[in-house]
């Protein structure tokens, strides 16, 4: 008989049987659970990091944009220097003058209307500049009616005046207080009386102005140009009307440079242009040039017509695209006066300190500087560089001499010797050698030519670390050469 009930063994084997799987199932759904868990955990983990490396470099960006404002903002106090390197003594305006305009009547003959003492008021009449004023002309004397220069002309005409030659640098004298006094490249330069004595020498010195061929003496043509006249004016320092010499403002292609401005008053008998000036920029802040005459320890206060000087320089340089040229004006009273054009200062043979300063001028005439990067702060920064060091050792007494120079041939030209034609050669090519290494470190922020065994031997090398000398550099390198075995 069967029975209804099942078994003990049986009902135990089946319930076994479905535990396992159970357990199993289990297992894997933990398993399951466990891999989700670690998926999730893995994508937290990356999504938290993308977003910390998203702030990380957000933050870096905004540090990165900051450094920038700050250095924008540090390079805004500092003037930025002139985007040129002087690299010949042939960059220069003076050495071009030379070439070119010395000795060329056609440059000569284009030149003299705006040379001429005359014309150039003409010329400056038809350009109607409001805030200029002419000089007014009381007379002018040439060979057809010179015959009527007396004594008694010379008392007729209003005091004070100047008496000078259209058609030659020089030969000025001045009629004031029933006194004559020719004072500018004179025979005579005695103080007298206006009488028959002064009369006979203010007709020698014109005499000798008419019969003079200016234009031969110093190669200068565009005085040839320039009909034989003397011209008499008003004398408005004299007047009153200024109380300083001309105002000498340098243009070139057409942008004005800086001024060499009268800082001494003059004494005794001795004029304006005897007086120690002083070179400034267009802002009258002072600069580091040195020309022909002796200079201030400090430029004379901003004379009041500054800022009319400039806008009248401003309209009167137009008249000279790539030219140089100095523009003379009186500014030393409450109105300003136009002296003169000048195209070759000193006959073109004096040369500006630093050279520099004529080197920059030739590249504004040459149209390889923008006129508009040259401000008064750059103009200052770039003339006051002191990157290119001269190091000089002496071996024997184991000495550092050094100097700082603002262009590479400013320093080169301090190698050269003595300037005669024995030593010409021997010049140009230790300049040359000098130039040479001073290229080879031209992309350094400090430049060092070092000059041994009595300029024998040039080396350069360049530094960028702040704080770092040439001379400790130098000193370095020779202790590290003294202790090779």
């Amino acid at each position: 008989m069967i029975s209804s009930k099942p078994s003990i063994r049986h009902g135990l084997s089946q319930p076994r049987s479905a535990g396992k799987r159970s357990i199993a199932k289990y297992i894997l759904w933990g398993i399951m659970i466990m891999v989700v868990a670690l998926i999730v955990i893995q994508f937290w983990s990356l999504y938290n990091y993308v977003n910390k490396s998203d702030r990380n470099d957000n933050n870096f960006k905004i540090q990165q944009q900051q450094h920038k404002i700050a250095i924008a903002k540090t390079n805004s106090q500092t003037p930025k220097l002139i985007d040129w390197t002087m690299w010949s003594k042939e960059e220069a305006y003076f050495r071009d003058c030379e070439l070119h305009y010395k000795g060329n009547d056609t440059w000569g003959e284009a030149h003299a209307p705006y040379v001429d003492k005359v014309q150039a008021k003409n010329i400056i009449k038809r350009m109607n500049i409001p805030q200029l004023k002419i000089v007014p002309t009381l007379a002018v004397l040439n060979k057809q009616n010179i015959t009527k220069y007396t004594l008694d002309f010379m008392r007729s005409i209003e005091q004070p005046y100047i008496i000078k030659s259209a058609h030659v640098s020089g030969g000025v004298a001045r009629v004031f207080d029933n006194k004559y006094h020719c004072f500018k490249y004179c025979e005579n330069q005695t103080l007298m009386p206006l009488g028959q004595d002064a009369f006979v020498e203010s007709k020698k010195q014109w005499e000798l102005d008419l019969a003079l061929e200016y234009s031969t003496m110093g190669g200068e043509r565009q005085y040839k140009y320039i009909p034989k006249t003397i011209i008499i004016e008003e004398d408005i320092i004299s007047s009153g009307k200024t109380n300083t010499d001309v105002t000498f403002w340098w243009v070139a292609n057409s942008h004005p440079v800086f001024v060499s401005d009268q800082c001494e008053q003059p004494k005794g008998n001795m004029q304006g242009f005897q007086m120690k000036r002083v070179f400034v920029g267009t802002d009258h802040r002072r600069l580091p040039i040195v020309f022909n005459r002796g200079v201030c320890d400090q430029p004379s206060p901003k004379p009041k017509s500054w800022e009319t000087q400039l806008e009248v320089v401003q309209q009167l340089g137009k008249e000279f695209p790539n030219e140089v040229v100095r523009i003379d004006l009186y500014g030393g009273g409450s109105e300003v006066y136009f002296s003169e054009f000048t195209f070759t200062t000193a006959g073109c043979w004096r040369k500006f300190t630093p050279m520099l300063t004529d080197g920059i001028l030739y590249g504004l005439m040459k149209n390889k500087i923008p006129p508009e990067t040259v401000t008064p702060e750059s103009l200052e920064a770039t003339l006051s560089d002191k990157s290119w060091v001269l190091v000089s050792l002496d071996k024997t007494t184991n000495t550092v001499f050094v100097n700082e120079y603002p262009s590479p041939v400013d320093l080169c030209q301090t190698f050269n010797i003595e300037d005669t034609k024995k030593n010409k050669d021997f010049n140009e090519m230790i300049f040359s050698s000098c130039i040479q290494k001073a290229r080879q470190v031209y992309s350094s922020s400090l430049r060092c030519i070092v000059s041994k065994n009595n300029r024998k031997e040039i080396e350069s090398f360049g530094l960028n670390e702040p704080g770092m000398t040439c001379q400790e550099e130098l000193m370095k390198r020779t202790l590290e050469e003294t202790n090779e075995p």
